[in-house]
């Protein structure tokens, strides 16, 4: 045990400092009444503050600043012997010494004495700028006094925080309260500013520089080895040499001296001593005591007869870097010493259950392993493996690359010159008027009918128009352009058990003033399917080549004219007939097969067609001669251009538009039937959900796919009693529909369709009387039962008062706990965007927010609501997509934020920042009455 005693020597310095700062006095008093150059004051106290601003004085007191700047470097004597140590190694001394400190004197004590000599000093030296570092009490008093005077405060080392005010203390409360007022920070690394602009610190005032302590270390670990008679090196290089193997010679540098530690001073003690007994002859540990008798007394009364375990006096600077590069892992309670090491590439492992330099730990350069016996024993025996098989770790610049020095001097130049101007955005206007943007951001959401009549204009159905007003809507399309590629159509008609129509079936789709270009006939297990396959053949050898069916079919119907005199136009007209009926060989086609595919699998096939634009029919609805010319029409029109059907109804199925009702007018409806014209593409919008039968809905599946997915209304065309060939059906048509299988009178299909149409309304849907819902709407959105009877606690009470409606809505009813029969209790209506259920997987972060964005738009339009109501502290995944969903939407976002239940602060940050209001709480149980009455003037602002 190395235990150097020299208190002959330490006595003797106190008179001589006393000398010193008188005759340093009366010379600066001299000095300052001859001089007009900026006067800087740097006050220290500590050993690390010597170390620490050592370089940054020798690069103010360089050639270049000399006749710039007047240094001036007072000390206050906190750690007096040591800081003298420690300055001396850089060739550094102190102007003015206070020797302010006692034995175990107490931090109101030393903050006193601190307070009115720095304040005495600074009456007599009137410095320009006061510069301080780190966070002693020292730094923090000089600062209060220098801000008293109105002295700007200059804060190296700004920026570091535990967010934990005990833990270290005071050092904690001590930098964030100099940072509050500092008027130049110096951030070692990115973190720190981050943290500081968080703080609410002005950007502009920020400058991230590195660490000046790395620069100190730097100097000594250029220059070359030294003398290695000191005793310290000595006894590492003597142990070294015992040893040709690395693995078995290892040396650890520990130090202790946190006040916080101090309760756990005799654990970490002994398990240091069990440390060096397990590895006795394989380890040496270097353990500089702490003069702090408080640390001093424990480490000699555990560690004291250890072979392996040398305590030294507190190492002077210029051998420490040796120190720590001749040493092999670094077990530490210290700060500094966190960014030296890593600069030089050693393991360090940390004995503190906080940190304000956590940069390390996040880059994996250091290891936080806490106070606790177990845990810093483990930690040792692990890094003692790891350096077995890595060799130690990168060496990295996360502090500082060496010259934070210099970029501070010429930060203090530029700003003694006047180049760093005011930024507006840390003007008292513009803070306070920021902060109100904040507090009261609910003043600037748009009035309640506003925002009802963008949900309106959202949902409400196109007007109904009769067939004469539709022709006299612009259309991308008429009659000329038949023959072009981008309006070629392709007619699927689906036959079951009707016999006896395909020959009508043929002949109405020839005659067309807008014939398609290919004819599909499909049928699937079809209890008649011989009799359909013999009807189809017998068609066929009608339009074989050489045939007269063709000439007289089209004589008879196509060209009938009684006008004698227009013989040229009808031959004109029999000659093109012909040719078109000619080819129906090639344009007819046949799908069937055993499999009972039913009601989908014309949709199906219909993912094959080659043209852009696709008719489905039912084989009731035999068109008349200008449907597919007038629906051509229609669909590209702006306000029609969507599905066209023959009938069409509500989602309840109360009552259906078409042929029944013979409604003359075009009407916007849920879901249309019959027959399906529109894009072909639109036909993969069906699959895009999940399938809930495949017996029936298709029709549904198709329309609600169809709005969710792409904004594709659904339209029932008119039925025009002036002329009967625009009609999608024929005179007959209800004797037709009553021989085969009609969608909504199909035996045993009712239940299916009822449930299909409530999990699309669940999942998310607009319906077409959507828009007629005139209560106030909230939704509520959440993830866990608690969380949805806490949301509903809070303003349940208030929307009965407005009259409002609540509704629920959650991202996956099967992977929560979240009582279904009791909550549908609670809400108008509870919805299920049933995330990743489609194919039972967990969905990506980025399907599963888009199937909520998806759902979410559906949910608003459907239940008419204007405003959203979270948990913003679950901030999981789903939330944060339905958040950005309602904020895309300019949907007001009130957000409930619990400190205490963050599941993920990154996330929950973000979504704060998108809510239009906030109401924050550390526990679900802490709701004042004040935030009570907050949230309820909030909705009444909301919904008036």
């Amino acid at each position: 045990m190395l235990l150097k005693n020299d208190n002959n020597n330490i006595s003797s310095w106190p008179n001589l400092f006393k000398s010193n700062y008188y005759k340093n006095k009366q010379i600066f008093d001299i000095s300052i009444n001859n001089k007009s150059l900026p006067k800087i004051l740097i006050v220290l106290g500590t050993r690390p503050e010597g170390i620490k601003c050592a370089p940054l004085i020798a690069e103010l007191k360089s050639d270049y600043y000399r006749s710039k700047f007047q240094i001036i470097v007072l000390s206050t004597g906190q750690h007096r012997e040591i800081l003298r140590q420690s300055l001396m190694g850089f060739k550094q001394t102190v102007d003015i010494d206070l020797d302010l400190m006692m034995n175990n004197q107490s931090l109101p004590d030393l903050f006193h004495r601190i307070f009115f000599q720095i304040n005495e000093q600074i009456n007599l030296i009137k410095p320009d700028l006061l510069i301080v570092q780190g966070d002693t009490t020292t730094a923090l008093v000089s600062a209060l006094v220098a801000a008293y005077n109105q002295i700007p405060v200059a804060h190296v080392e700004a920026g570091l925080r535990t967010f934990n005010l005990s833990n270290p203390f005071p050092e904690e409360l001590n930098r964030k309260i100099i940072d509050s007022f500092a008027k130049l920070m110096f951030a070692p690394t990115t973190f720190a500013k981050e943290v500081l602009i968080r703080e609410g610190a002005c950007e502009t005032d920020i400058f991230i520089t590195g660490n000046t302590g790395v620069d100190a270390f730097y100097q000594y670990y250029k220059q070359e080895i030294p003398n290695k008679n000191n005793s310290i090196l000595r006894i590492i290089d003597n142990f070294k040499k015992k040893s040709l193997n690395k693995t078995h010679s290892v040396v650890i540098l520990v130090t202790m001296h946190r006040r916080e530690n101090f309760q756990y001073l005799s654990d970490m003690c002994r398990a240091i001593k069990t440390i060096a007994n397990k590895h006795n002859g394989k380890i040496l540990i270097i353990l500089p005591v702490h003069p702090n008798p408080n640390v001093k007394n424990v480490v000699l009364k555990i560690l004291n007869n250890l072979d392996n375990v040398k305590i030294v006096d507190p190492i002077s600077y210029d051998i420490f870097g040796y120190v720590l590069l001749e040493s092999d892992i670094i077990l530490t309670d210290s700060g500094g010493i966190q960014e030296e090491v890593v600069s030089i590439g050693k393991p360090v492992i940390l004995m503190r259950m906080t940190t304000e330099r956590p940069e390390g730990i996040y880059l994996g350069t250091i290891k936080q392993i806490g106070i606790f016996y177990d845990d810093i024993i483990k930690a040792v025996d692990d890094e003692l493996i790891n350096i077995k098989i890595t060799n130690q770790t990168s060496k990295r610049n996360i502090f500082g690359d060496g010259t934070a020095s210099k970029q501070i001097a010429t930060i203090i130049e530029n700003y003694f010159s006047g180049k760093y101007k005011s930024n507006i955005k840390c003007m008292t206007k513009f803070r306070q008027d920021s902060i109100a943007q904040y507090v009261y951001s609910y003043k600037n959401i748009s009035s309640h009918t506003i925002r009802r009549n963008m949900i309106i204009n959202l949902t409400k159905v196109q007007s109904a128009l009769s067939l004469d007003e539709i022709l006299r809507i612009p259309s991308q399309y008429n009659i000329s352009k038949k023959n072009e590629d981008r309006f070629a159509l392709t007619a699927i008609i689906g036959l079951y058990r009707r016999e006896g129509i395909i020959r009508r079936w043929i002949e109405a789709l020839l005659i067309q003033t807008h014939p398609p270009k290919e004819i599909w006939f499909i049928h699937f297990a079809s209890p008649i399917a011989d009799k359909l396959d013999v009807e189809i053949k017998e068609m066929r050898s009608l339009f074989y080549n050489g045939s007269d069916y063709c000439n007289k079919w089209c004589i008879e119907n196509k060209c009938k004219m009684n006008d004698t005199n227009n013989n040229g136009i009808k031959s004109n007209c029999t000659e093109q007939c012909i040719e078109f009926c000619m080819k129906l060989p090639s344009m007819l086609f046949v799908g069937m097969g055993e499999m009972q595919l039913k009601y989908f699998g014309r949709f199906q096939l219909a993912l094959q067609c080659r043209t852009k634009y696709v008719i489905v029919f039912d084989d009731d609805c035999i068109p008349q001669k200008r449907y597919l010319e007038i629906a051509m029409y229609t669909i590209n029109t702006k306000e029609y251009r969507g599905i066209l059907g023959t009938k069409g109804t509500p989602a309840a199925e109360n009552y259906y538009y078409g042929p029944v009702s013979k409604s003359n007018q075009i009407i916007e409806v849920d879901v249309v039937g019959g027959s399906w014209f529109m894009e072909s593409e639109w036909v993969k919008l069906m699959f895009h959900d999940k399938i809930y039968s495949w017996n029936t809905g298709e029709d549904f599946h198709l329309c609600a796919n169809a709005r969710k997915y792409a904004n594709i209304r659904s339209f029932v065309m008119p039925v025009d009693k002036n002329d009967d060939s625009t009609h999608s059906f024929t005179k007959d048509y209800l004797q037709i529909s009553n021989k085969g299988d009609t969608t909504g009178r199909v035996n045993g299909t009712s239940t299916s369709r009822k449930f299909i149409i409530d999990q699309l309304w669940s999942r998310g849907d607009r319906l077409m009387n959507s828009y007629r819902s005139s209560k106030p709407s909230l939704l509520l959105f959440a993830e866990t039962q608690y969380d949805t009877m806490l949301l509903i606690s809070l303003v349940q009470q208030q929307m009965i008062q407005l009259g409002g409606l609540i509704h629920f809505a959650t991202s996956n009813m099967l992977k929560t706990d979240i009582e279904m029969i009791k909550i549908r209790k609670e809400f108008q209506s509870v919805h299920d965007f049933m995330i990743g259920r489609d194919f039972n997987i967990d969905p990506t972060p980025i399907t599963a927010a888009a199937e909520i964005h998806y759902g979410f738009d559906m949910v608003m339009q459907g239940t008419q609501s204007t405003a959203v109501i979270i948990l913003g502290s679950s901030s999981t995944i789903n939330m944060f997509a339905l958040v950005s969903a309602a904020f895309l939407r300019n949907i007001p976002i009130i957000n409930i934020y619990i400190q205490d239940n963050i599941v993920d602060l990154k996330r929950s940050e973000v979504i704060m920042t998108m809510s239009s209001f906030t109401l924050r709480t550390f526990t679900n149980q802490t709701f004042s009455n004040l935030q009570s009455q907050q949230l309820n003037n909030l909705l009444v602002h909301l919904y008036k």
